[in-house]
């Protein structure tokens, strides 16, 4: 392979992998929901409704806790439900409406936090909870689909465990809310260790991430390294250019390469001419093949 083609190739699926591994995060998250929703259904099985039951989860997922709790639609909208740190108002419908029964799985991932959600320029300082609800209006044929609860005025309510702020923390305590995607959503604490939701899903406690004070020498030697990183940074950006001129040199010198490989074969197919003076003009020849003479018999009749 021509280095030209080997840079193209490069340049065409590293973006492909930068996304993949983007999304990998995503999917590991799903995969846990969807393990512990598994479990959660199989703790149901021969259970009486509206009572709430821990779920008994394997090793591979210890330092997780969960919760399950079934309901008809007409209760949970009259008296809500509570699911050991998780408060649902009453008034909350399921979407679609015409569900009859659903499940809410409840699950705390402990000090597994950090291992699936991280908020840049955020600290955890609670773990993240998850509430999800999912239809189970015919758990026998095992669909098991997730679904969405309408909420009145009130707004669900999620308490944390009392925690402490580590020395030297920023006090601004934020609420996240974690969505499908990736995507997460910051507001204010109702109290230090209660947040609101408009929706199911996952939630937890952060304050900004603050760097400790360093001294005068340490600053200026931050400085220094900021500036020989620039420098680098310079560097290297003078070092891609170069290669990418580099791949399209290589591009067009493969590409005329090509073309001249293309005009000698034709020239090969076809019979050269030579070439003769008449007058004062250039004239394409013929190449001429002389006779050989031969020698006559005078005793031929």
């Amino acid at each position: 392979m021509e280095p030209g083609q080997a840079w193209c190739i490069f340049l065409l699926v590293f973006p492909s992998f930068l996304l993949t591994l983007a999304q990998s995060s995503n999917r590991s998250i799903e995969s846990l929901n969807s393990a512990i929703r598994d479990y959660a259904f199989k703790e149901l099985v021969r259970r009486r409704t509206g009572v709430l039951y821990e779920v008994s989860l394997p090793r591979n997922l210890s330092g997780i806790t969960a919760s399950v709790l079934r309901l008809r639609s007409g209760s949970m909208r009259s008296r809500g439900a509570n699911l050991s740190s998780i408060h649902i108002p009453p008034g909350v419908t399921p979407v679609p409406p015409s569900v009859r029964r659903l499940v809410i799985v409840y699950h705390d991932l402990g000090n597994r936090s950090s291992s699936y959600y991280d908020l840049p320029g955020y600290s955890l300082v609670a773990p993240v909870v998850g509430c999800l609800a999912y239809d189970a209006s015919n758990v026998s044929s095992g669909i098991t689909k997730e679904l969405e609860l309408a909420l009145p005025a009130d707004r669900i309510l999620v308490v944390f465990p009392e925690f402490n702020l580590p020395e030297g923390m920023n006090p601004a305590i934020k609420c996240a809310a974690f969505g499908r995607g990736g995507s997460v959503h910051l507001h204010d604490v109702v109290s230090k260790n209660t947040c609101s939701a408009a929706s199911t899903g996952h939630f937890a406690i952060v304050v900004p991430s603050v760097a400790p004070a360093s001294p005068p020498s340490v600053e200026r030697k931050k400085t220094e390294s900021r500036w020989e990183v620039r420098v680098m940074a310079s560097a290297c950006g003078v070092v891609g250019l170069v290669l990418v001129g580099l791949v399209g040199l290589g591009i067009f010198r493969l590409v005329r390469n090509k073309k001249m490989e293309g005009m000698e074969s034709q020239a090969e197919e076809g019979e050269a001419l030579g070439t003769t003076w008449v007058g004062r003009s250039k004239m394409p020849s013929a190449t001429m093949m002389r006779t050989q003479p031969v020698i006559e018999d005078g005793s031929a009749p």
